[in-house]
C-alpha cells in the first residue's frame, strides 16, 4: 500500500509514473475483449497506512493502438454508478472514434458493487417522509438515524468514506497504477463533483476535462438547491405541454391543457384515488406522481410516453384501497450507496421544523403544478438527521496554475442539473469554456449529434469550442422510444431512483 499511496501523491504533488505499481489485469467475464483488475486504495485516506481497500477498474484498448491518444477514465455519475460494467458496454455510451483513440478505463467508485459497497437493510427505506408537523418531522429524523446506524454495521468502514474527494483521489492512485503520466477523464452529472475536485488536487495529471451535467458544489442554502430545480421542472413540464399541443406531435391529449389534467390528478391522489397504471397495489401520492411526472417531463425523448402515461392516469377509475402485494421473501440486506455519498459532500442545516416548512413552501411557489421534486427533496430532507459525517462539505473550488482547458456542457433545460449551475461552476475555472444544449434533458452526449462532436473533438485534439457556444434542440419524435421508456407503469424504486443517474 505504502508504495502505492508514495505513486499517488498523497498531498497532491505529483510523482513520477515509473513508481507506480501495475494493475493485475485479467479478462472481464461478461467480455473478454475487456480487462478486469483492482487498485488498492486506503479507506480512510488521511491515513495512508491504514486498513486498505480495492477499487475494481476495467479496461477496453485502444481499437487502433497506433494512433493512440491516451486513457480515457470516466464516471457516470449516479451517485452510484459503476463503471466496470459501463466498460463492457462501452460501444452503447462512447463513439466509435473514442474507442479506436483512447484506453477506456471504468472503475467503481468506492461504496459501489464490484468495490466494497454499502450495504442497507432490505425492506426499509432512506427516502425521507413529507412531514406534517414537528412530531412527524422528529420521527423522521431518528429513523434516518437508524437506518444510518445500521447501514454502518453491514457496510464496514466505507460507510463513513465514500465521499467525493475520497474518489477523486481514488482516481489517482488508478492513474499511477496504470502507469500514466496524465490522463483525460469525462464525468457526467453528480461524476463533476469529482472531476472538479481532480482537478483541485491534481491539475498536472490531467490532460483534458469534460464536465457534462454540473454541480455547483458552492451551493449552501437548501432553499437555492431547491428552488433552482423545481423553476426548471416546473418549465420542463410547460414546454411538454407546449408540444403536445403542438401540430403534429401526436399527443392524445388533444387540446386538453397538461398543467389542468395534472392539478386534478394532484387533487385525485391527495384522495387516494389514483394507482400506478398496471400496478394497483401502488397507490399514487401527490409526492409520487410528481415524481414520476417530473422524471419523463425531464427528458424530451420520453414524452411521447408521458402523453400516454398521463391518459391512463385521467381514464383510470378510483383506486380505492391499496390490494396487498404478493408476500415474498426479503434479502437481508440491498446495496445502497447514494446517502453514503451524497450526505458527505452536502451539508444542508435546517434548524427545525418550520423552516422545513418553508422550504417546501417556496419549492411550491417554484412549481405550482408538479409542486414537489421527490429526488431533490430526498437530497435537503433526506440528509437531516444522519449519522453521516460530512467529509466533502461545500465550497468554491479553487483551480491552480497548470490546469488545462475544461469543457462544461450542460443543457439549457436540465432538472438534474440546471444551467445556472454550470454558468456559477464555469465562472470559477480560469480556462474553462461552456457549451450549451439548448434543449431538455441531461445527458446532452447521448441527446445531441452537435455536443456529442465537440466533445469528441475536444478530447481528441483539446480544441475547444468557442465561448458561448451552442448546440440546437433536437425535436421531438414519437418514433422509436427510448428503451423502456413506453411502459411507465414500472413500480418505482424508492432506494435506487436518482436525480443525477443518466
Amino acid at each position: 500500500m505504502s508504495v502505492l499511496l508514495l505513486a499517488c501523491g498523497l498531498t497532491g504533488v505529483p510523482a513520477p509514473a515509473s513508481a507506480a505499481p501495475q494493475i493485475a489485469w485479467r479478462p472481464c467475464p461478461e467480455d473478454p475483449a475487456v480487462e478486469c483488475g483492482s487498485v488498492g486504495v486506503p479507506v480512510d485516506w488521511s491515513r495512508p497506512d491504514g486498513p486498505g481497500i480495492e477499487i475494481a477498474v476495467a479496461r477496453r484498448k485502444a481499437g487502433d493502438p497506433a494512433r493512440r491518444v491516451g486513457t480515457l477514465v470516466f464516471n457516470l455519475g449516479g451517485p452510484g454508478i459503476g463503471g466496470v460494467r459501463e466498460t463492457v458496454n462501452a460501444a452503447g455510451i462512447f463513439s466509435p472514434e473514442l474507442l479506436e483513440r483512447f484506453d477506456l478505463v471504468g472503475f467503481d467508485p468506492r461504496g459501489v458493487p464490484g468495490s466494497p459497497p454499502v450495504l442497507c437493510p432490505a425492506g426499509t427505506s432512506s427516502v425521507p417522509d413529507n412531514p406534517a408537523t414537528a412530531e412527524e418531522y422528529d420521527r423522521m429524523l431518528a429513523r434516518l438515524n437508524a437506518y444510518d446506524k445500521a447501514c454502518r454495521e453491514l457496510s464496514g468502514p466505507v460507510f463513513d468514506h465514500a465521499d467525493s474527494e475520497s474518489t477523486a483521489r481514488d482516481v489517482e492512485a488508478v492513474r499511477a497504477a496504470l502507469g500514466e503520466r496524465t490522463i483525460s477523464l469525462y464525468t457526467l452529472s453528480y461524476g463533476t463533483l469529482l472531476g472538479q475536485r481532480y482537478a483541485e488536487l491534481f491539475p498536472h495529471r490531467l490532460r483534458a476535462l469534460v464536465l457534462e451535467g454540473n454541480l455547483d458544489h458552492s451551493l449552501r442554502r437548501p432553499v437555492d438547491f431547491l428552488t433552482a430545480r423545481a423553476r426548471t421542472s416546473e418549465r420542463t413540464f410547460r414546454m411538454f405541454g407546449d408540444w403536445c399541443r403542438g401540430p403534429g406531435s401526436g399527443c392524445s391529449l388533444g387540446g386538453q391543457d397538461p398543467a389542468e389534467l395534472l392539478d386534478g390528478l394532484m387533487a385525485r391522489a391527495a384522495r387516494g384515488e389514483i394507482h400506478e397504471p398496471g400496478v394497483p397495489e401502488f397507490v399514487l401520492t401527490p409526492e409520487w406522481l410528481a415524481a414520476r411526472i417530473d422524471s419523463h417531463a425531464a427528458d424530451q425523448s420520453f414524452w411521447p410516453p408521458l402523453d400516454d402515461y398521463l391518459i391512463a392516469l385521467r381514464d383510470q377509475a378510483a383506486s380505492g384501497a391499496a390490494r396487498a402485494p404478493e408476500p415474498t421473501e426479503p434479502p437481508e440486506s440491498v446495496e445502497n450507496p447514494y446517502a453514503a455519498i451524497f450526505c458527505s459532500d452536502f451539508r444542508w442545516p435546517i434548524r427545525d421544523f418550520g423552516e422545513l416548512s418553508r422550504i417546501r413552501d417556496a419549492v411550491r411557489r417554484a412549481a405550482p403544478h408538479l409542486r414537489w421534486t421527490l429526488t431533490g427533496w430526498r437530497d435537503v430532507a433526506g440528509c437531516q438527521g444522519r449519522d453521516i459525517a460530512v467529509r466533502n462539505p461545500q465550497r468554491p473550488y479553487r483551480f491552480r496554475p497548470g490546469t488545462p482547458p475544461i469543457l462544461l456542457v450542460n443543457g439549457r433545460h436540465d432538472v438534474a442539473t440546471p444551467h445556472e449551475f454550470a454558468v456559477t461552476v464555469a465562472r470559477r475555472i480560469p480556462r474553462g469554456t461552456l457549451l450549451t444544449y439548448e434543449g431538455v434533458g441531461h445527458w446532452t452526449y447521448d441527446a445531441s449529434p452537435c455536443a456529442r462532436a465537440a466533445v469528441d473533438r475536444y478530447l481528441l485534439t483539446l480544441a475547444l469550442p468557442r465561448p458561448g457556444a451552442t448546440c440546437p434542440a433536437v425535436p421531438v419524435t414519437a418514433e422509436d422510444p427510448p428503451t423502456g421508456g413506453e411502459n411507465l407503469a414500472r413500480h418505482p424504486s424508492a432506494e435506487t431512483s436518482a436525480p443525477f443517474r443518466r
